[in-house]
């Protein structure tokens, strides 16, 4: 019998121990599937983490060639596909499924699987118009919560109950638990001592992930606990107004933005407080590596983050409120050791029995087989 020819799509490369494309070809044992991992843009370099998908493919495209109609995308794409004949096309974000759709009219691919990440992709007129022009019975269509799903039924109409199935995401519990840094080993590789209390939060410098909201919360909460630090792992475009806005309030001092790490995730321990300040989400999984960590955590609630954080693992949050994040790590901060060690195994017992990876990817491939 012939393996089911399986190809995962994505605009960029980028390739991390969690991320849940990766988990997705860890679902499709060899023996049954081919599968190729696709990158419109980028390739590894010597120091990057590699694909463990058995074909890899770059089509090394400029960022400029990603813009607008994307013509020369469509075409490669559709020329590349024509020749390998696949079974099943997996797509991750707008980009990839806008290119995929328009490209399939031609090759007909009989499993198409669009994988949508959050709230926001289809707020834009051209992506409503394209999906509803093009998407047809070929097409499944992934959200990574209830709340995604509803914001994508309401968008367009081309999708419904029917071609929108929810997979919440998911982590490897035991290998995210097993890779992490020891408290004490996690603040020496980014330059924090032993003593100091560190509420930290990971993600990208941009204006959805809200670190402006944070920075001005945390010098709020400084001015009664001078012995707190703020850390911030993440690279991005705002990274100098941040660092302004530090600057500003007169708490640099207070404050490290210790860049992009690969697998950040392994420093979670070396916080005291988790903190995710975004605007909007969709679920993101470095709320479940910090549950894994067992660090206390404040989150606000938007997009799927209700559907699986509740109040006896977190603390949730209105978007944009700075009262509220200052009372509640002020809250949290004050709490006894039994108290935190109460929340704080809540948490991790909470994403042991819920998030295990086994149920990801079975879902998976219960679509891939259709």
């Amino acid at each position: 019998m012939d393996r089911i020819k399986v190809l995962q799509l994505q605009q960029k490369y980028y390739v991390r121990t969690s991320d849940l494309h990766e988990e997705i070809i860890k679902a499709l044992p060899e023996k049954d599937y081919e599968v190729t991992a696709a990158y419109f843009t980028g390739e590894p370099t010597r120091d990057d983490m590699v694909t463990i998908a058995e074909k890899k493919k770059y089509f090394n495209l400029s960022k400029k060639q990603m813009k607008g109609f994307r013509f020369k995308a469509i075409y490669q794409l559709w020329k590349y596909c024509r020749d390998k004949a696949f079974d099943v096309v997996i797509t991750h974000r707008f980009k990839s499924y806008d290119v995929m759709l328009i490209a399939n009219k031609l090759l007909k691919v009989r499993n198409c699987i669009s994988v949508v990440h959050g709230i926001g992709d289809f707020d834009r007129i051209y992506r409503r118009l394209i999906s509803n022009l093009f998407i047809d019975d070929k097409w499944t269509i992934i959200a990574v919560s209830q709340t995604v799903k509803e914001y994508l039924i309401k968008q367009c109409k081309c999708f419904n109950d029917n071609n929108v199935k929810v997979i919440p995401n998911a982590v490897d519990l035991e290998y995210i638990e097993s890779s992490m840094l020891e408290k004490n080993v996690a603040r020496q590789e980014v330059g924090i001592s032993e003593s100091d209390i560190i509420i930290g939060t990971i993600g990208r410098l941009v204006k959805v992930k809200g670190h402006e909201y944070l920075i001005k919360s945390f010098a709020k909460v400084l001015q009664e606990n001078s012995k707190i630090k703020l850390l911030i792992v993440g690279g991005g475009g705002l990274e100098f107004s941040l660092r302004s806005l530090v600057e500003e309030l007169g708490i640099s001092e207070k404050v490290l933005f210790a860049g992009e790490i690969f697998n950040a995730y392994k420093l979670l321990k070396a916080f005291d407080l988790f903190v995710l300040p975004s605007l909007e989400e969709g679920m993101p999984l470095v709320l479940f590596e910090a549950l894994i960590a067992k660090v206390p955590i404040i989150s606000t609630n938007v997009g799927g983050i209700p559907e699986v954080l509740n109040a006896d693992v977190a603390k949730l949050i209105p978007p944009r409120d700075i009262d509220s994040l200052t009372d509640k790590m002020k809250e949290i901060l004050d709490l006894s050791v039994c108290e935190r060690e109460n929340i704080i195994n809540n948490s991790y017992h909470y994403v042991k029995e819920n998030h295990s990876i086994q149920k990801y990817r079975e879902q998976y491939r219960n679509i891939i087989d259709i």
